[in-house]
């Protein structure tokens, strides 16, 4: 368990018994960054509502458990990564990446073999063009994102004196749905450019959504957080925490024709975003 904000317990987030025991062991968890070795489970959504079913018929519900967990060590992680050279300003980098690591009970299917999939895909058919683009794509699957984004964190420290050669980022980590929305936070220049993008790429369903979120993915919140701009190709995932870290999480939720669109979709973001000499980042990043 991780520190609780004073919003969430202010919301009454959590159960009395939790905040019984912060307070008794941790009295400052508000202003002191606390774990507290508190066991816990999580069941999946649809579990939870037919729990909660069984309870609105006045039936008694009873639950048994059967938990083992306990810690393994440290073990070595490791992210995987290579480039489409550009063909003339080689030192500008557009990423893409996924991660490529999955929840303990799934395949990861979805979260996130997918996601390795898809921007993979988008690397391919894209290396398969006459000419290389003019900047260089660089394809990261990140290690270690399910324990905390370990992977992510890692390249951004082992790649800080050239964080700012990276031009624009974006994560392939919401499954397979279609995308429906392309979302941004770039200079004023970039915003333009990808205006321009969403209507190249709106054939295929795709929407422009807000031009100020920060959000290009899990793993590259590093990356944003170290100025870099970012982009997101929102998919639609209304059925993503049905199976998301659950036993579910196999490749016969992956729609083929929705995969297909997020492949299109990524391959011409990426390659318009690397062939145009677009100044994505603020002046003052």
């Amino acid at each position: 368990m991780t520190t609780p904000s004073e919003n969430t317990v202010q919301a009454n987030r959590h159960s009395q018994t939790v905040l019984d025991y912060l307070n008794s062991e941790h009295p400052d968890f508000l202003e002191t960054p606390v774990r507290a070795e508190i066991p816990a489970i999580a069941i999946s959504a649809p579990d939870a509502d037919q729990i909660e079913r069984i309870h609105e018929a006045g039936e008694t519900v009873q639950i048994r458990l059967d938990v083992e967990a306990g810690w393994q060590g440290t073990v070595q992680s490791g992210n995987v990564i290579a480039e489409i050279p550009g063909r003339e300003l080689p030192d500008e980098i557009v990423l893409i990446g996924a991660h490529l690591d999955s929840w303990d009970e799934a395949t990861g299917a979805l979260d996130d073999g997918a996601g390795v999939g898809i921007v993979t895909g988008a690397a391919h058919l894209i290396a398969s063009l006459p000419r290389a683009p003019r900047r260089t794509i660089q394809i990261v699957l990140f290690g270690a994102e399910e324990v905390g984004l370990l992977g992510a964190f890692a390249y951004a420290r082992d790649n800080s004196d050239h964080v700012g050669n990276i031009v624009l980022a974006s994560e392939s980590d919401f499954g397979a749905g279609h995308v429906w929305s392309l979302t941004s936070w770039a200079s004023d220049e970039g915003t333009a450019f990808l205006d321009e993008t969403q209507e190249l790429i709106a054939p295929l369903g795709i929407i422009r959504g807000s031009r100020v979120s920060r959000s290009g993915g899990p793993d590259i919140i590093p990356l944003a957080a170290r100025g870099v701009p970012v982009f997101r190709l929102t998919q639609h995932g209304s059925d993503y925490f049905d199976y998301h870290h659950t036993p579910d999480d196999t490749v016969d939720k992956i729609d083929p024709d929705a995969f297909a669109q997020n492949v299109a979709a990524w391959a011409a973001v990426t390659w318009l975003a690397a062939e145009t000499p677009v100044e994505f980042r603020t002046q003052d990043e």
